[in-house]
Order: C-alpha cells, then sequence, then structure tokens
C-alpha cells in the first residue's frame, strides 16, 4: 500500500519544486501538494495521511500551528517541518508539534530518506490506537531524582555543560529528547550527534537552560499506576544496562565513541516499556502479572496485550523523533541481535549481554527472564566468552 504524504507551502515554485524532486517516489508515494494550512486541513478531513511536510512561516495559519492541529486531530500521522527560517522563537513554536525538522534547501535524498524511515519504521508492527499515542507525546516522562537534580544544576551559577550532560543522560526521557532536538536542522549541524554529552556542550547552556526552563521540554513523572511495577525499576535497571554496556565495550577495546554509542543504547533500550507503562497502565498491568505470575517472556507478555514488544514500540518513537540509527538499531534488537557480524563485538552486544546480567540480578521479574540469544552467541562464536564478559559487568573497577 502507498504511504499518503501531504506538502504545504504557501509558495507555488517551492511546491513545484517538490513535485518535480519527488516525482520518481510517485509508484512508492500517493502525494497530495497544499498552498496553505487551511486547504491542507481539508484534504486530512477528505483522508487520512501518514506524513505531513510544511513550511514554517505562511499567512493564515503558520506551520506549527498546523502541525499542532494535525497533532490533535490526527495523532498517528508523522509531522516534519520543511524550513528556511531557525530562528529561536520558530524553534520554540516546533519543540512538541514536529517529529521532525529539515532546512530549506533540503538536499533530496535527504528528504526522501527521512520520510521512509519516519514511515517504515512502524510496517505493520504498531497498531492504530499506539500509533496515535505514541504520535501524540511531545515528552516523556523523567525520574524525579534526575528531573531534580538538573533543576538545581540549571539554577546554579558555576553549572558546566559537562555537569549538565552527566545528569541528562541518565534519564531516558531527557536522553531521547535532547538528541531528537540537537540533530534537527534547526540547530544547522553537519553530522550526527549521539551523546547526550556532546549535545550539551554544541548547544551551550544557555540554550538548554531555554528549552528546559522556558519550553519545558523534560516533564517530571507521576508514580506509576501499576501495583507490581514501579517507574524507578526501569530507571535503575536503564542506567545499570548503560554502565555494563560501556563498560563491556571498554575490555573489549571499543573505540570511546563506540562505548558512548553503548551507553546510549543501554539508557534508550527499554524506552518502549516507559511509553506502554505511562499511557497503558491497566494493560501494562496485566503484562507484569503475565510475567511474574506465569512465568512468560516480557516480549511475548507483551504481544499478547498489544501485539507488539517494547522494543517496537521505542524503535518506532525514536524513528519518529529522527534519533541516530545507531541507537536505534541497538534499541530495535537489543532482546534479538540476529545481524551482529561474526566474531565482531559491538554495542548491540554490549547492550543485550548487559540487559540480561543486569536483569539476572534484579529483583524485578519484568527484567529477570530475559534470556541471552544463545543460538546467536553460538553462531558468532562468543559462547566461551559469556563468563568473561559477565565478570566484567560486574567490575566496576574496570570504569
Amino acid at each position: 500500500m502507498k504511504k499518503r504524504i501531504l506538502f504545504v507551502d504557501d509558495e507555488l515554485n517551492v511546491l513545484s519544486g517538490l513535485k518535480r524532486m519527488l516525482h520518481p517516489m510517485r509508484n512508492d508515494w500517493e502525494m497530495t501538494f497544499s498552498e496553505s494550512g487551511a486547504m491542507a486541513l481539508e484534504e486530512m478531513a477528505k483522508q487520512p495521511f501518514d506524513v505531513v511536510v510544511s513550511d514554517m512561516r505562511m499567512p493564515g495559519m503558520n506551520g506549527a500551528e498546523l502541525l499542532r492541529e494535525t497533532m490533535q486531530r490526527y495523532p498517528a500521522t508523522v509531522r516534519i517541518v520543511l524550513s528556511g527560517h531557525a530562528e529561536h522563537e520558530m524553534v520554540n513554536q516546533c519543540v512538541g508539534v514536529a517529529h521532525q525538522y529539515i532546512s530549506k534547501p533540503c538536499d533530496p535524498e535527504q528528504l526522501k530518506a527521512l520520510i521512509q524511515n519516519a514511515t517504515f519504521i512502524s510496517g505493520n508492527l504498531v497498531d492504530e490506537g499506539v500509533k496515535r499515542i505514541i504520535g501524540s507525546i511531545e515528552r516523556l516522562p523523567s525520574s524525579p531524582r534526575i528531573y531534580s537534580a538538573l533543576m538545581e544544576a540549571l539554577k546554579a551559577e558555576d553549572t558546566s555543560t559537562q555537569t549538565l550532560g552527566g545528569i541528562i543522560q541518565q534519564d531516558m526521557g531527557m536522553t531521547a529528547k535532547i538528541l531528537q532536538l540537537v540533530n534537527s536542522a534547526f540547530f544547522g549541524l553537519r553530522r550526527t550527534i549521539e551523546s547526550p554529552q556532546e549535545a550539551i556542550t554544541f548547544l551551550g547552556i544557555d540554550t538548554i537552560k531555554g528549552l528546559v526552563l522556558a519550553n519545558g521540554i523534560f516533564e517530571f513523572a507521576q508514580p506509576l499506576a501499576i501495583r507490581a511495577f514501579a517507574l524507578e525499576d526501569l530507571w535503575e535497571h536503564a542506567l545499570a544496562v548503560a554502565q555494563g554496556a560501556k563498560r563491556l565495550a571498554k575490555t573489549e577495546g571499543l573505540s570511546r565513541g563506540l562505548q558512548e554509542e553503548a551507553f546510549v543504547g543501554g539508557v534508550l533500550h527499554d524506552l518502549g516499556i516507559l511509553v506502554l507503562a505511562t499511557n497503558f497502565p491497566q494493560k501494562y498491568e496485566r503484562v507484569a502479572e503475565l510475567v511474574s505470575q506465569e512465568s512468560i517472556n516480557l516480549s511475548k507478555a507483551e504481544e499478547s496485550e498489544f501485539g507488539i514488544t517494547h522494543a517496537e514500540v521505542g524503535a518506532y518513537l525514536l524513528g519518529l523523533w529522527g534519533i541516530p540509527a545507531p541507537i536505534l538499531r541497538i534499541v530495535s534488537l537489543h532482546h534479538h541481535p540476529k545481524l551482529i557480524q561474526e566474531g565482531i563485538f559491538s554495542p548491540l552486544l554490549a547492550v543485550h549481554l548487559a540487559d540480561v546480567f543486569s536483569g539476572s540480578l534484579s529483583d524485578q521479574p519484568l527484567f529477570k527472564m530475559t534470556q541471552l540469544d544463545v543460538q546467536m552467541l553460538e553462531e558468532r562464536g562468543f559462547t566461551p566468552h559469556v563468563e568473561r564478559w559477565r565478570a566484567h559487568f560486574s567490575d566496576s573497577s574496570l570504569d
């Protein structure tokens, strides 16, 4: 089935250029072109669209207003800003309403790839109900402890980017949001940033203060309405996996950049649990009961309730947010890392191992049931190294 894409721009020559540029995609996409926000809403009322790509500055209804209206009416639709303007005011308006940002003039291949990735990542995995919830997410709840630490650090006169980055990288919601923003076209980067530490250094303290204090890009988490599972369990597990994965990557001689990739992948690997548990607490209560009372694997329990797993949900949201592909790959495959190259230790393998090792030490059944991908380890010749890796995972003196 063709993906339906709606392009919105008040300049006719821009729309004409898009039509010419994207003509080769006519067999894959059904494209509609509108000259205003009002016309775009009329088109959306007639039929659903998978993606809306809108200019920012338009008379009557600007791009941010159109995308906010789209989010409220059609939250499952992917929302992308394509604009030649990157003033702070524009950034502020688009935070929370646009999934991704592209600057004009754009590379045709970049635009094609971005739309393809944003629509492909879901495939047929995510049902419409979950898509609507995920599509409407502006920010993710953060650990109260880490949120409070960040607020205190932002108030301090001698705060450093190193301090702020060290706080943010401990929380999955903060990490995902800061990577979404720093990798957007609004900040004019010509390379991908995968680390919160590097993101904070690039953005600077004043920008971070504006985004956090004025725009509220982070959200203080409320207690979870689930008896068998607390968000604190999830945050503690994510940080333990991140630290352990980085430790394993270091002991196996991976570069510093790949060590950071393992850490960030570890922080974000269970992001889908955060999404599902906070938005569907009653259903996730049943998932937790299936795991604890009937000893069912977490992914299988999630499939029985949602038809999908937390790995797929996390990858879907991060795909919408334009998170770098290596991190997306870790989140998507951390339970079944089949694509690991033979004999090559990677950040994905580090996270998979750390997830299992951490789970075996946890009292929380959700994490305790996680199993090693034994077949993959045997096929890739990794089995003899597992116990050594388990020892390294627990040895904090290696940090």
